[in-house]
């Protein structure tokens, strides 16, 4: 910690800090604490502030600094700072944001903080779905041939609580709101996976969302892209690798040789694994795990080691998640579903189930549910619609497929199991964040399989 302490210290020389000033974190959730955490250990003098007068984090914050105060976010407080430290749920746009970098105050966030702090080299993954499953994927394939690497930012824990000078590689979520000031990270690998529209209630265009995530690419030494993305982003590098389910065609690519029914992970012409020898299954999980391996190639971890680690791994809580066959029928969580993509993801990976009671609902943050019209006269049963959004969900998708509003997750689940024969699939992927009834989609999803075993048992 002496040294990430001293190197913070140094980067605060080379931005011509006035040590009289302070610095001020916007937002005290998890991400804000963090910051807070690891200021107060180096000694930098900050104030905080959040416009809800009772964060979550507030009585950690005042166990950490005693007599420590909480600011509201106004115009004098972050003019006399010296940087604004931005949580990623406070959006940039806000004037007195705008204003504070008119007047020349830097505005950051903890992954571009931590892109300046890290020694180790850094591989970078975003996309709008599929990013905690590749994250937790090349972590886990990176850690059986590493000692020392370490999995952190927008998939749980904030990346400045695991700077270490003993790491050797860092893989990082990151999330659109990270990279908008995170604007130049200097990392090994950089991956979009995909994209798709969504926080359209933070963005005033859906180009403004995909410039954000391109922002991952700017300062990379290799970047991993998705072939089948319309969008082409300015890239520093001439260092490519690409991902796809169509056949790769030399060293740089990865995707499927053989038949559709049975495809074989390929990079170029050698064949790596069956997909049917994956434990995760759907064809979204097959898209992740040629990301997987790109990445993990393109971070120099030993192909042979990859492929044997990944038939291993099983999936994470919440993405896609069996829950159990009862009288015939499958239930799946994927309470992380949270736009429209992901949803639509999920429902074409059990398409062959063909069946599908599809449970949509929550903040639907100014999506235009008509868009799922397609997947859902495809295969998808009947929709059951709850949360803030239900109506306006149940009214895109009215006429296309059976749809039924419900009140509340409890009698979401009565009704998927009054509805259901042997041989469906209901399929918990609500396509909307989760905020207007759970404090996170972990929360959604758990209260979801706590009531369906309760029901089921």
């Amino acid at each position: 910690m002496a040294l990430l302490v001293k190197a913070l210290a140094v980067a605060n020389e080379k931005r011509n800090v006035d040590t009289g000033k302070f610095k001020v974190i916007v937002g005290l959730g998890e991400t804000g604490y963090s910051v807070a955490k690891y200021l107060h250990a180096a000694g930098v003098d900050f104030k905080v502030a959040d416009n809800d007068a009772a964060p979550n984090r507030l009585p950690e914050l005042k166990a950490l600094v005693p007599g420590a105060e909480l600011h509201a976010l106004e115009y004098g407080l972050l003019m006399r700072a010296d940087e604004v430290i931005l949580s990623p749920g406070v959006p940039l746009s806000l004037p007195v944001l705008q204003d504070a970098r008119l007047k020349g105050i830097r505005l950051t966030g903890d992954v571009a903080m931590f892109g300046e702090l890290a020694r180790a080299p850094i591989v970078a993954i975003t996309g709008s779905n599929g990013k905690s499953t590749v994250t937790s994927m090349v972590g886990t394939l990176a850690s059986s041939q590493l000692t020392g690497v370490k999995v952190a930012g927008n998939i749980g824990t904030p990346c400045l609580d695991v700077l270490d000078d003993s790491t050797v590689l860092y893989v990082l979520e990151v999330s659109s709101f990270q990279l908008e000031v995170a604007t130049s990270l200097p990392v090994k690998v950089a991956a979009c996976l995909n994209l798709s529209p969504d926080h359209l209630d933070r963005y005033p265009k859906v180009e403004d969302y995909y410039k954000a995530k391109g922002n991952i690419f700017n300062r990379c030494e290799i970047a991993v892209v998705n072939r089948h993305e319309a969008r082409r982003f300015d890239i520093s590098t001439d260092s490519v690798i690409s991902f796809g389910t169509n056949a790769p065609e030399n060293d740089m690519q990865f995707g499927l040789l053989g038949p559709e029914n049975d495809p074989m992970l390929s990079q170029g012409s050698s064949e790596l694994v069956l997909a049917a020898d994956l434990q995760i299954k759907g064809k979204h999980n097959v898209q992740n795990a040629l990301a997987a391996l790109a990445i993990g190639y393109a971070a120099d971890l030993e192909m042979g080691a990859m492929v044997e680690d990944l038939k291993k791994f099983k999936g994470l809580a919440h993405r896609c998640e069996w829950l159990g066959d009862f009288a015939g029928v499958t239930y799946v969580n994927d309470s992380k579903a949270t736009n429209i993509g992901a949803s639509i993801s999920a429902v074409e990976g059990l398409a062959q189930a063909k069946n599908i009671v599809l449970i949509l609902g929550g903040e639907g943050k100014g999506a235009d549910f008509r868009s799922m019209a397609q997947v859902c006269s495809d295969c998808v049963k009947m929709v059951l619609v709850f949360g803030r959004d239900g109506k306006e969900i149940q009214a895109a998708l009215q006429g296309v497929v059976a749809v039924q509003l419900v009140d509340s997750l409890n009698e979401i689940v009565d009704t998927a199991i009054d509805v259901t024969d042997s041989g469906d699939t209901v399929l918990f992927s609500p396509a909307c964040a989760s905020f207007d009834m759970f404090e996170n989609y972990q929360v959604r999803g758990n209260e979801f399989k706590r009531l369906l075993l309760e029901k089921l048992s």
